[in-house]
């Protein structure tokens, strides 16, 4: 089997970070310092040494080739969503987890509050059990189940829900999209869930507050990049 190129191995390697993908579509990268960076890695890869002149015009073809893509590569995609996306920050809530041998009891109780509490839902591990609700309701879950079959019981955090545009159920990358952004500003993330259009994030009271204004703030700069590019919505 042949090795790979110079020039396959730099577009995996842009391929594999969204950041410098769109960097490089929107003509905004330093050629020479991206390629230094990369040099070392395409060079394992490749199994041979290469100048960083080679390697800086692999990248510019390549960048040449996403902005002939225009609107089609997958961080514009993800932009569109974004930008076209709203938040809704819901307070009050009570995470549990059981054993799994709770199960029956806890679908039991679950069911029994179906439509009454403003935030209900359960998710399955191989394990255990997270049921997620109102805190007002929590106290009739635990007295159901037994306070002895929960393994841990988060009261008091917050549920941060994504509402995105019908697209985010085909477009890959938008939970990536939206964790890496948290993920980089020291967000911990307790649970997420997706539900057609909603992405669902479980934290805690103050990580849930921070990640609202930095998640606003992202669907901002989302509808300004869109517009400077020339193919803002509204």
């Amino acid at each position: 089997m042949a090795a790979p190129s110079f020039s396959e191995i730099v577009r995996r390697l842009v391929d594999a970070d969204p950041c410098i993908q769109e960097c490089l579509a929107r003509g905004i990268a330093n050629y020479s310092e991206l390629a230094r960076r990369i040099k070392p890695v395409a060079e394992r890869e490749v199994g041979r040494s290469a100048s960083l002149e080679a390697i800086k015009a692999a990248l510019v073809r390549y960048a040449s080739r996403l902005r002939g893509q225009g609107t089609r590569t997958p961080q514009r995609k993800l932009l569109e969503i974004l930008a076209r996306s709203a938040l809704e920050l819901r307070t009050g809530v009570t995470v549990a987890t059981a054993k799994i041998h709770a199960l029956p009891r806890l679908a039991e109780a679950v069911a029994e509050l179906a439509g009454r509490s403003r935030l209900l839902f359960l998710m399955q591990s191989l394990s255990s059990v997270t049921v997620t609700v109102s805190s007002e309701y929590f106290g009739r879950i635990e007295e159901k189940v037994g306070r002895e079959n929960f393994i841990e019981v988060y009261p008091d955090q917050a549920v941060l829900v994504i509402v995105s545009p019908q697209e985010v159920v085909e477009t890959p990358g938008f939970v990536a999209h939206i964790t890496n952004i948290l993920a980089r500003n020291g967000i911990n993330i307790y649970q997420v869930e997706s539900v057609y259009t909603d992405t669902i994030l479980v934290l805690g009271l103050d990580d849930a507050l921070k990640a609202f204004q930095l998640l606003r703030e992202a669907i901002e700069v989302a509808k300004r990049s869109l517009e400077e590019a020339g193919g803002g919505r509204g």
